[in-house]
């Protein structure tokens, strides 16, 4: 967003000078009358971040899965202490290290003071604050239970961020393993075979079929380097902007959930997300319609946002939403089973729990032998072909070491 400079002075007289983030020109006007600011003059500003004297903080331009944990605790931790909401977002923002987050949190802060809720002021940084936030903000300003919904938004947060950061640990693994077996490859194919090529060269004799095959790679590999590494950085390119459309999103998705194993985990993963979501709003006392809507904008794959749909017309309806799973074949027995129970006893929130956790376990398991699994096939196939790199380039010799002793 832009960043304007105001001048205006309060009810007393008092010259206030300031520099904000907000969407337009307009938007500040509103922002300054209902606070009961006389305006002065507004115009165009750059963003400038002055850091204070004395101030030991580290900042960092995003924002971070951790900041907004951090903010969300601590600001629970506050205000469950009785200090009210402006004064612990002013605490705050003397804490926050992410620039863009204090920017943000401190035009809240302004926002809070000129008469808007606190949900209210989120939504307009949507951006930032998704709509699982600002509905649990919204739920706990109605009950008077704010600290426990922003405890509950932390603890989700949380759940996400580790679960995320273990897969991301799993598949680093293997990731440096292919790293290594292509530049090993690489290595072979553009600089030692062309070494070996030379000196065949010499011998006035034909090559094995294998060795003339590798050969062939190996020049092919040397001229078309640069091509190739430019064509698959565009390739890349086109497909990420190609995924972040709406129907190219939809077929990607639809493509990977079909894939053998990492179907399976990527399904599990979304069913996990959809249990943990679904139960935090519901039990912080979201209506379940409204909570299937929030879960259905929330779950990261199309294929679950269109099931998450239907469950929640069909639950419009007055139908039962484990009834309704029972025709997706993304939900299985046992989650449709638990839903249905709950439903019967009163109890969804705390079976979806169940059902977050015990995914949560399934996704680690899987995870973990996945990995063990992948490391040996990594191995064995670079083995292979470094093997049969190795081989096509001694078989001349021996050939030609045979037909030497055989002369002889």
């Amino acid at each position: 967003m832009p960043f304007f400079r105001y001048m205006a002075r309060d009810k007393s007289g008092k010259l206030i000078d300031e520099r904000v983030e907000i969407k337009s020109e307009e938007d500040l006007v509103n922002s300054l009358q209902a606070r009961g600011l006389i305006v002065i003059s507004i115009g165009p500003a750059s963003e400038v971040k002055v850091k204070k004297k004395g101030d030991m903080r580290k900042y960092h331009k995003a924002v971070k899965p951790h900041d907004l944990i951090m903010f969300s605790r601590e600001l629970a931790t506050l205000l469950g202490a009785g200090v009210t909401l402006i004064k612990s977002l002013e605490i705050l923002c003397k804490q926050i290290e992410s620039q863009t987050l204090l920017k943000t949190v401190e035009q809240i802060k302004k926002d809070v003071e000129g008469g808007y809720t606190f949900q209210s002021a989120l939504k307009k940084h949507d951006k930032i604050f998704s709509n699982f936030w600002i509905n649990l903000v919204e739920t706990g300003e109605a009950s008077g239970h704010l600290p426990l919904s922003l405890d509950q938004v932390a603890a989700y947060l949380e759940e996400n961020a580790e679960l995320k950061r273990k897969i991301m640990s799993a598949l680093m693994y293997p990731l440096v393993l292919v790293v290594v077996a292509t530049g090993a490859i690489a290595v072979f194919l553009i600089k030692i075979i062309p070494v070996f090529s030379e000196i065949f060269k010499g011998f006035d004799v034909e090559l094995p079929v294998l060795t003339q095959i590798v050969i062939s790679v190996s020049n092919i590999a040397r001229k078309y380097f640069l091509v190739v590494i430019v064509a698959v950085v565009v390739i890349v390119v086109v497909m990420k902007k190609y995924i972040s459309t709406d129907k190219g999103r939809w077929q990607f998705d639809s493509i990977m959930i079909k894939i053998p194993v990492v179907g399976q985990l990527i399904q599990e993963i979304a069913t996990e997300r959809f249990a943990s979501g679904l139960g935090t709003l519901i039990k912080s006392g979201v209506p379940i319609l409204h909570a299937l809507e929030i879960s259905e904008k929330t779950a990261g794959n199309k294929i679950m946002e269109k099931e998450l749909k239907e469950v929640r017309m069909a639950v419009k309806e007055g139908k039962g939403m484990g009834k309704t799973m029972q025709n997706s074949s993304l939900f299985s027995p046992l989650v449709i089973q638990m839903i249905s129970v709950g439903e019967e006893i009163g109890e969804l929130g705390k079976m979806l729990d169940r059902v977050s956790v015990f995914y949560k376990e399934r996704v680690n398991t899987f995870i973990s032998r996945v990995t063990t699994m992948f490391e040996p096939i990594i191995l064995v196939f670079m083995g292979i072909v470094v093997g049969i790199l190795v081989v096509a380039m001694f078989m001349p010799i021996f050939s030609l070491s045979s037909a030497v002793k055989a002369s002889g």
